[in-house]
């Protein structure tokens, strides 16, 4: 009998340990969900005042590099697809370009003139950049040959998108205060939009329907259907800079250089809905999508904010290097967002037509 009861005894505490390994296994994984780091995208920041870019990972909103480039880089445009980076050097006029995954420059482009704003075609093959003082746009091929091609625009060109079809290329151009449409295809000049005072950042919704022009004089953006060509002038905070629409096409968000401040704008009744106070003299704004956080470059404080979307709250400041400007679109966003932006286009046309 007593044999009998150890063994049977044994049993149970056999079933007992197979019941707690099971129970915590359980909750390891729920636990485990719980704590499921955010997406670790890459945020790539210039900095002017020492000639360098930091690389942010957004998981943790940490430094995790920082990279010589050229003389006083300003303009940012990035490639998941090419895992590169590339940045305009304009004192040195060349284009620094960026391995993403080891986090070193891996090719120059001489530029003869004062490359700013960047933008890449939807398929990565052709790099544009806006040439500040030459009143040109280049257009860059991103292969091993960088054949390049070129067209005149307005005073200034600065700030530049490409629409989702790849069909036009709009760009800010600040002393002649119009956007220039751009045919891709035979890179000429198909239209000109008279804006506000000073164009300067633009941005573009993921359906290609509303770009947004930043009116640096004037205090305002100018938000403009691309189908219609219908306009909408709304006010935002002093000296306005750059801006960028959320994935879903809902909020807009404009950082206001001398107000030290962020306008977070309601895309359906164009009304601003907050006002965040970020660091001293904000300029490059872009979107996480997968994290749902906006990055804006500071230039006075030498550091980039960042903004719960959701909550349209601070999170955190990160500390990066001398005058940060990150002009363009500056976050990798590595994970796949094609599920993600196909659920958000039905709804976003919904609420925007």
């Amino acid at each position: 009998m007593k044999i009998l009861s150890i063994k049977f005894l044994r049993f149970n505490q056999f079933i007992a340990l197979l019941i707690i390994g099971a129970l915590t296994c359980t909750l390891t994984t729920a636990c485990q969900a719980a704590i499921k780091p955010a997406h670790s995208n890459l945020a790539y920041i210039t900095n002017q005042g020492e000639n360098s870019v930091s690389v942010i990972d957004t998981s943790t909103n940490q430094v995790i590099n920082t990279i010589k480039v050229g003389k006083a880089p300003v303009g940012v445009a990035v490639s998941a697809k090419l895992n590169r980076a590339y940045i305009s050097n304009v004192e040195s006029q060349e284009i620094s370009i960026i391995d993403t995954q080891n986090h070193s420059v891996v090719e120059t482009i001489k530029i003869k003139g004062s490359p700013v704003g960047l933008a890449l075609s939807p398929d990565s093959k052709t790099l544009y950049v806006a040439d500040w003082f030459d009143n040109r746009v280049l257009a860059i091929s991103t292969s091993a040959d960088h054949t390049t091609s070129e067209v005149s625009v307005g005073d200034a060109p600065a700030g530049m998108v490409v629409s989702p079809n790849n069909k036009w290329l709009y760009i800010a151009n600040r002393d002649s205060n119009d956007i220039a449409v751009i045919d891709t295809a035979t890179l000429t000049i198909k239209k000109r939009t008279p804006v506000g005072k000073h164009p300067f950042g633009l941005a573009l919704s993921k359906t290609g329907l509303w770009l947004v022009s930043v009116n640096v004089k004037e205090d305002t953006v100018s938000i403009i259907n691309t189908k219609t060509s219908a306009q909408y002038k709304v006010k935002v905070g002093y000296h306005p800079y750059c801006a960028a629409i959320s994935l879903d096409g809902k909020k807009l968000y404009v950082s206001n250089t001398q107000d030290d401040s962020v306008t977070v704008i309601n895309m359906s009744t164009r009304k601003a809905i907050a006002t965040i106070n970020v660091g001293n003299t904000p300029e490059g704004i872009s979107i996480d999508n997968a994290n749902n956080r906006a990055y804006v470059a500071n230039w006075g404080s030498n550091s980039v904010s960042v903004i719960d979307t959701e909550t349209n709250q601070i999170l955190t400041t990160i500390k990066t290097g001398d005058k940060s400007r990150a002009f363009g679109q500056f976050v990798l966003n590595r994970q796949n967002d094609l599920t993600r932006a196909s659920h958000h286009t039905s709804l976003s046309t919904k609420i925007q037509q």
